[in-house]
């Protein structure tokens, strides 16, 4: 029932230096900004993310997943609370950008916003930025109760596994639109945007020295599962961001079979050596969740009370 990985919404204490972070660096466009919220965009959708100014309470506050219309909505989201997950309010509406929304806490704390009708328009002006948002990896305690939640209560399907620590997860296409990861902490790992090709990535890297005196933590090089290039470095508020280029497409008509890789470093790093002690340690905590539609998803000029609250 879902049809793709929608975007991701963090809470961030300076919202100007965020967003100018994500212009400068990523390429993203604000195509709006409301009520202490932007919404920033890097295709014909009015939005791939949301970043939320909140000053109390930096950390990511919602994954958000894209379903084909309002009767789908409400299905997933009494399947998603009979595996496991706990509602976070009705379906709501006056959010900017969408129609429609619901959302479910995760077992191990994740919340899941579920959605339909995307709006969308003119394309931003060409420019070197992403294709989409493609994915986001979290952590967890207990990977099997996360993934029976992912299968049975979010409809994923398995992708790859590498032994007890990682696997991943698709609901389109993609390889993958969610990896989980073992932990001793449940958080965010990292988010991720697509690119054309591995030049892209070279760009980034580049711009995130001249314009933040920074480097990458890891990369570029090419994982195993998935086959994307990828190379990874903070945000401006400390969140990691995957960099990603050709991520295997799994056609419905097609033949791949998922795989159990090797607990080797070479799974996840075909040209090099394992990662960093710095990528390992790297997460951004989840944000205290808030039940229907926040103050902050409203557009001023709709003034549409929430359903059934």
């Amino acid at each position: 029932m879902i049809t793709r990985i929608g975007h991701i919404a963090l809470r961030v204490p300076d919202l100007d230096r965020a967003v100018q972070f994500q212009q400068d660096v990523v390429g993203m466009v604000e195509n709006e900004r409301a009520a202490g919220v932007s919404y920033l965009t890097c295709n014909e959708r009015h939005h791939e993310l949301i970043l939320i100014e909140d000053p109390l309470h930096r950390g990511y506050d919602h994954i958000a997943l894209e379903v084909a219309d309002a009767a789908d909505l409400e299905g997933l989201g009494r399947r998603a609370v009979a595996a496991g997950g706990t509602p976070l309010g009705k379906v709501y509406d006056g959010e900017p950008g969408i129609d429609r929304a619901l959302k479910v806490r995760g077992p191990e704390g994740h919340v899941f916003k579920l959605f339909a009708g995307m709006q969308v328009g003119a394309a931003p002006p060409p420019g070197d930025r992403p294709l989409k948002f493609e994915h986001v990896s979290v952590k967890v305690r207990n990977t099997r109760r996360f993934e029976r939640f992912l299968a049975n209560g979010l409809g994923m399907r398995f992708s790859d596994r590498m032994g007890p620590l990682a696997s991943w997860w698709h609901c389109d296409p993609d390889h993958h639109g969610i990896a989980v990861v073992w932990a001793p902490k449940a958080e965010l790992s990292h988010y991720a945007y697509a690119w054309p090709d591995l030049n892209a990535l070279g760009r980034v890297a580049d711009r995130l020295r001249a314009t933040r005196g920074r480097k990458l933590i890891w990369g570029p090089s090419r994982h195993g599962p998935g086959n994307n290039h990828f190379a990874y470095h903070l945000d401006h508020d400390g969140a990691m961001i995957e960099h990603c280029s050709e991520l295997v497409q799994l056609t419905e008509d097609g033949d791949y079979v998922p795989r159990a890789w090797p607990m080797d470093p070479t799974t996840i790093n075909q040209w090099g050596g394992p990662p960093p002690l710095r990528f390992l340690l790297a997460g951004f905590p989840i944000a205290p969740p808030v039940s229907g539609r926040p103050e902050w998803a409203m557009r001023p000029t709709r003034g549409v009370e929430q359903v059934a609250p």
